[in-house]
């Protein structure tokens, strides 16, 4: 004789139980606001302090562990990002980092433009060297979030001039002067990654 195998669910035992404890939460709620209304409220104060105590010491507890744990995330996980890029090229890096730094010694303001967009070319390989995933650079930085790397505001302002310069072409104004500033947000982050 074969075990005994149930291939049906009894729902309805489910929607009884269900009623059931609700009854008896209904039940509990009467009681405990009747005993409310019959307890004097000072011991009632005195219980929620404690407890906002008792809350606010275990909210400071998880932020100072956090932030340990932040920190040694950082010493193991930041050491891998570092060794990572600087397996790569020194040289070839350099080599690109040249190559915005000498646009940006001209007097053309398309090299300029240039400069810009072959910088974030760059950001978009450091981020992807350092592991952060998306299809675009926007992407990888919605991903990232300010304890991830120092620079990552610098990288955002950055990123978004390079798309209005991508977007508006030239009718999108750009100096000499804003061209070096925005490289130097990049410089920025490059330094972080040690990527220049």
């Amino acid at each position: 004789m074969a075990p005994f195998e149930p291939n049906y669910l009894n729902v309805e035992y489910f929607f009884n139980l269900l009623l059931y404890l609700l009854g008896r939460a209904y039940l509990f709620l009467l009681w405990l606001l009747d005993w409310l209304a019959r307890t004097d409220f000072t011991i009632w104060k005195i219980l929620f302090w404690i407890l906002t105590f008792i809350i606010l010491g275990l909210i400071v507890y998880a932020v100072v562990k956090h932030r340990k744990l932040d920190k040694a995330m950082e010493e193991k996980y930041g050491e891998v990002q570092i060794k990572y890029l600087e397996r790569q090229s020194l040289a070839d890096r350099n080599l690109k980092w040249q190559r915005v730094l000498d646009y940006i010694d001209s007097q053309n303001e398309s090299d300029w433009r240039f400069a810009i967009m072959e910088a974030d070319s760059m950001l978009d390989e450091v981020l992807d060297a350092a592991g952060y995933v998306g299809d675009t650079l926007g992407e990888k930085l919605k991903g990232a979030v300010i304890g991830d790397f120092k620079t990552l505001n610098e990288a955002w302002e950055a990123h978004k001039i390079r798309n209005q310069i991508a977007h508006e072409g030239t009718n999108f104004y750009l100096s000499k002067r804003e061209t070096e500033r925005i490289i130097n947000l990049y410089r920025k982050v490059f330094e972080e990654f040690h990527f220049v």
